[in-house]
């Protein structure tokens, strides 16, 4: 017998509705499985980097 899912398909296409409605172009939605818990994280993930003088760093 299985267990049953603790985050299903429908949770996590509410969420990803929810951002669009919202009008959020930026978000990371974090799905945590052992407390069956989906965290929306709004925004940008890290500040920019400054450019390097390193010319092997520029493509």
């Amino acid at each position: 017998m299985t267990v049953p899912a603790r985050i299903i398909q429908d949770d996590m296409t509410r969420a990803c509705k929810a951002v669009a409605a919202a009008g959020i172009e930026r978000a990371r939605i974090v799905m945590d499985l052992a407390n069956a818990k989906i965290e929306i994280i709004i925004g940008e993930s890290e500040p920019p980097q400054p450019a390097s003088d390193n010319p092997w760093d520029q493509v």
